[in-house]
């Protein structure tokens, strides 16, 4: 049997120079990611290939809680990512897994 569960997927576009732009900034934006995920807020973070943007996936209760912790990330502070973009997802979970 499933159930569904909100979560919520924010896509952070990174800046063009985002490589560079990141690396002083980089060793905390790991550090609240790992807290985030610790403490189960965050279920998955990554960035992708290409360098466009960053994917997250939150496990909070409002689209409103996800912009407040991206716009207190270091990242968002000190213009790595310019922009993003917050959607809710129902994930489904399976109960015999």
């Amino acid at each position: 049997m499933a159930i569904t569960e909100p979560c919520y997927v924010a896509e952070c576009f990174y800046a063009k120079d985002a490589a560079n732009r990141r690396a002083p900034f980089r060793e905390a934006h790991l550090a609240r990611v790992g807290m985030l995920s610790d403490e189960g807020a965050l279920l998955l973070a990554g960035a992708f290939d290409d360098m466009s943007a960053s994917l997250l996936v939150f496990a909070v209760e409002s689209e409103e809680a996800v912009a407040a912790i991206i716009e207190t990330d270091v990242y968002w502070k000190n213009k790595v990512w310019t922009s993003y973009k917050i959607r809710r997802l129902n994930r489904v979970v399976l109960e015999d897994r």
